[in-house]
């Protein structure tokens, strides 16, 4: 039996989907935090089963009987996604799950000023020192992210004022890293590899405003700020802990941590990955 976390989500609902189509829905469950998220979720018939990632003991009942586990990393403020990601790991391990496939991030140095690099770096180390087999798929900037965040508000001010500097970064959608996270728990053949994930090309900010500027009709421009300005504009607009979250993505974005293409998807799922062109055709005009 193979198990998706985060299954209400994006990247884990795309997975379910994927795999239940490929294996049959009986082959494999999702894992929702609530009964109500996972009825309002479209899981191709695949049944779910309930637990939350405080909850070692639930997480231990939900993992009988797995085999293959596919992690969606948590999200939230760092200190509860640290809590989140060792409990998951130690409820796999006290389970005899076999291969975990785990979403980390390409950005998890050490010296890289991102608020989540630590978290995920941690992760990957006690994933590592558990014991299970595994599989780590460092995915890019979600293009969707930037679609909703970025692109889609410069419809309307028509600029895009982040402090990312001349970087360049190549933006993967979520469907991409969940048909490739599918692909990787399926075949399970990628057990002690580290796969980068990322779109085909990487783009500069003002190449992003471009693309959007064409596909949206209207003039957008992009206008670097000073990252300070940028954190207060985050502080008047967000709770915690996005505005530092944020922020300091940027920070990590400006130092081209972000900029780097692969081939992952290709190699995972036989496809290349879609552009952000592509994802754009499906926004609304």
């Amino acid at each position: 039996m193979l198990l998706v976390t985060g299954a209400t989500g994006h990247v884990g609902g795309a997975a379910l989907r994927t795999l239940a189509t490929r294996l049959g829905a009986d082959a494999v469950v999702g894992l929702a935090r609530s009964a109500q998220r996972a009825g309002r979720t479209a899981s191709g018939g695949a049944a779910f089963r309930i637990a939350d990632y405080r909850d070692g003991a639930a997480l231990a009942r939900a993992f009988e009987g797995v085999t293959g586990l596919l992690f969606v990393a948590s999200d939230g403020a760092g200190r509860d996604v640290v809590e989140h990601h060792a409990n998951v790991i130690a409820a796999a391990a006290a389970t005899g799950v076999e291969h975990i496939v785990f979403t980390s991030i390409v950005d998890i140095a050490a010296t890289s000023p991102f608020y989540f690099a630590a978290v995920y770096r941690d992760a990957e180390r006690r994933l590592v020192e558990s014991g299970i087999p595994w599989t780590i798929l460092r995915c890019g900037l979600y293009a969707d992210l930037l679609l909703s965040n970025w692109l889609a508000p410069a419809r309307i001010s028509g600029v895009i004022d982040v402090p990312a500097g001349a970087a360049r970064v190549a933006p993967v959608t979520r469907d991409d890293v969940g048909a490739a996270a599918a692909a990787a728990l399926a075949s399970g053949r990628h057990r002690g590899r580290i796969v980068e994930l990322t779109g085909p090309r990487a783009y500069s900010f003002e190449e992003l405003a471009d693309v959007a500027a064409t596909r949206f009709g209207v003039p957008i421009v992009y206008r670097p700020c000073a990252p300070t300005d940028y954190l207060l504009h985050c502080w008047a607009s967000m709770p915690d802990p996005w505005p530092h979250a944020y922020s300091t993505m940027f920070a990590s974005i400006a130092q081209g941590r972000y900029a780097s293409t692969s081939s992952g998807v290709l190699d995972l799922t036989g496809r290349q990955a879609d552009s952000l062109e592509a994802l754009l055709t499906t926004a609304p005009p």
